[in-house]
């Protein structure tokens, strides 16, 4: 209660097909950012004081969908498993 926070969010993250290339683009969005933050606060002196959760929406199953192929192919969801980091606020690796 009383705690500040900003969330963020990126759309069209939810990719079904052509993984290959989507997520070289995505991954692109986010992992310079990801990182400038964590590097900035760290900078600062708040990485300690601030807790940062980077979380996907959904973790993926290793079942294709659609057409199998090098080149294009998908990944369906997994409902129990989610990809996340944190970082700072004192949390211990």
């Amino acid at each position: 209660n009383g705690v500040r926070f900003v969330q963020l969010y990126h759309q069209g993250w939810d990719a079904h097909d052509n993984l290959p290339n989507q997520m070289i683009g995505q991954a692109k969005d986010v992992d310079q950012a990801s990182a400038a933050l964590i590097t900035d606060l760290k900078q600062r002196g708040l990485l300690d004081e601030t807790l940062v959760i980077w979380g996907g929406e959904f973790g993926r199953t290793n079942y294709c969908q659609g057409k199998i192929a090098p080149e294009n192919y998908g990944r369906d969801h997994h409902p129990r498993a989610f990809s996340i980091f944190m970082a700072g606020g004192g949390v211990k690796s």
